[in-house]
């Protein structure tokens, strides 16, 4: 088994007023322990191969799905950013399994009693791979990076809207962060890789030069990005500043990490089982059989935590304005089923408007809305939508009950399980009436839809996340205008921000518990969303390798401590 065996993907606030060296102690540990997300190893038989320890050398070939528009994590934020962000930037703290918070970049910090502000004490001696020296100032210049408009973040200042102040610098291995009002999950936050700490002589390159080769401390170097093909990652010799969590301090093992790109389950799993890659990302689930009985791979899967791939619900159409047509719809989609079905049961339903592994989920709303195709139809009926048109679609006033729902038709984007579940939702919603469009968009038509409340009924979206925050992030109207914001149901309720703001504000683990719950209870009557499934990361990982770990902030692979047992040879 893996280090990844357990994971609890929470960073608690630490307590305001005193200083933080080691670790902080889970202040959410009982709700940890009702919350533990499993994630885990298996292989068909017992490797015949022989690992006599770590073994320096060789390029580890790790292929994956979707190539990242940008290397820069700050610019954007979508997963494939933090992935390969992971091999070369270096964050200020790490998130635990357990759901504490180890030093990292960050040697300490401190926290007033007010909760609005963060005293930082840097690791010294640490650079950047161009030579520039990590301070308190390249600390500052990384905030000021993600702040300005120019960088076009959205992941990150998701995190910020509302909260954060401004940085500054103390002294030189000092820096202060000040927030506008408490914020307990800014620890959580930092975590992540799309807040990793970037060389301020690299960032003053522009946008194009830092989205092709981000300089960063970490155990990698970005030599060559070939477009549509892969990264080409290479040792940084001279690493030392792993997290506290890392299997061993000192640079990788690897010389080097082909990042590469293949798009089609059948080719990348493939590529597993000849021998062309080390490590594969998103094992398909039809393979996954293959794999367990196959002594010469072994599976890592972790379950995300956050808000799991779901159908929101544009509350600004005509046509979900209406919470009884909302309610009806979830109520007319048999979804468990669907997931079920389209993943083969490798992928569990998630009803609720957070995945299981989030500190404060509720499991009473699981399945909030069982499969009742009867009652949708009398809430359609209560909502006007009684007639009957000559496909036997309600109407109501002449007009047919449509819900249009565009889709990447990227098979990377929306894979075919994913379109296999809008499929069985469109026959379901069929049965009571409701016509669902199914529109096909190619990724640049795509992302004109987001930000467009005209452009759509109904949107796939999730947002992976270590904190309940996520749910602020989705339903909050502060986040509205944030380039590419995630509340695409444009749903706003005054009651539900005061609830989540009060969540932030304390780190009292029974407040939180109990405004979380409310915020949970408060978002499933909306029904705002149809919950699907939560994301996961799932690593197919050839016999060859060893030391590959997935770490719990955003489920990203840690390859810095792998190895090749034959050193490549």
């Amino acid at each position: 088994m893996t280090r990844s065996d357990t994971v609890q993907p929470d960073a608690p606030a630490a307590q305001p007023g005193r200083a933080v060296r080691r670790r902080v102690v889970a202040a959410l540990a009982a709700a940890a322990a009702a919350t533990v997300l499993l994630a885990g190893c298996s292989a068909g038989a017992v490797s015949a191969t022989r690992d006599t320890g770590p073994v320096r050398g060789g390029t580890l070939v790790y292929a994956t799905d979707r190539e990242p528009t940008c290397l820069d994590p700050h610019n954007s934020g979508d997963m494939p950013q933090t992935y390969i962000a992971r091999q070369y930037l270096d964050s200020l703290v790490s998130l635990q399994r357990d759901g504490s918070v180890l030093p990292w970049l960050a040697t300490s910090w401190r926290i007033s009693d007010d909760g609005t502000q963060y005293d930082f004490t840097l690791k010294r001696g640490v650079e950047f791979t161009d030579g520039t020296p990590f301070d308190a100032q390249a600390v500052v210049d990384n905030f000021t990076q993600i702040l300005d408009p120019a960088t076009q973040s959205s992941t990150d200042l998701l995190y910020l809207t509302g909260y954060f102040d401004k940085a500054t610098v103390i002294s030189d291995h000092v820096v202060r962060i000040d927030l506008k009002r408490p914020y307990s999950p800014l620890l959580a936050a930092l975590s992540q890789a799309f807040f990793g700490m970037e060389s301020p002589k690299a960032m003053a390159r522009g946008l194009a030069a830092n989205c092709e080769s981000p300089v960063g401390t970490g155990p990698f170097v970005v030599q060559r990005w070939n477009h549509e093909r892969d990264v080409e990652l290479v040792r940084n010799a001279s690493y030392s500043s792993p997290p506290e969590d890392a299997e061993h301090q000192g640079p990788a093992y690897l010389d080097g990490i082909t990042w590469k790109f293949l798009k089609d389950n059948t080719t990348r799993y493939g590529a597993l089982s000849s021998g062309e890659a080390d490590v594969v990302f998103n094992v398909p689930p039809e393979s996954e059989g293959l794999a367990k009985a196959d002594p010469s791979i072994s599976l890592q899967t972790f379950v995300h935590s956050g808000s799991p791939f779901s159908l929101d619900m544009n509350t600004r159409s005509p046509v979900f304005s209406d919470v009884r047509v909302r309610q009806a719809f979830v109520h007319a989609s048999d979804a468990k089923e669907a997931v079920e079905s389209a993943y083969n049961g490798v992928f569990p339903y998630e009803g609720n408007t957070i995945s299981s592994g989030t500190p404060h989920y509720d499991r009473a709303y699981h399945e909030p809305f069982p499969y009742d195709p009867r009652g949708a139809a009398a809430l359609l009926d209560a909502a006007g939508w009684t007639g009957r048109d000559a496909d036997g679609y309600r109407t109501k006033d002449g007009t047919t009950l449509t819900v249009r729902l565009p889709y990447n038709a990227d098979s990377a984007e929306t894979p075919p399980a994913d379109l296999t579940i809008l499929q069985d939702v469109q026959a379901m919603e069929k049965r009571v009436g409701i016509k669902v469009v199914l529109r096909a968009l190619d990724s640049s038509s795509m992302n004109a839809v987001w930000g467009d409340p005209t452009a759509y009924d109904l949107l796939g979206n999730y947002w992976n996340s270590p904190t309940p925050h996520v749910m602020y992030i989705k339903y909050s109207k502060a986040t509205y205008d944030v380039d590419n914001g995630q509340n695409s149901a444009y749903a706003y309720d005054d009651e539900l921000d005061r609830l989540l703001v009060a969540g932030t504000a304390t780190t009292d683990p029974a407040q939180q518990a109990d405004l979380y719950r409310r915020a949970q209870a408060r978002i499933t009557a909306k029904a705002w969303n149809l919950p699907l499934y939560p994301i996961q990361t799932r690593l197919g990982i050839a016999d060859r390798v060893r030391g590959v770990w997935i770490e719990p902030s955003e489920g990203e692979p840690v390859l810095s401590d792998a190895y090749l047992i034959d050193g490549g040879n």
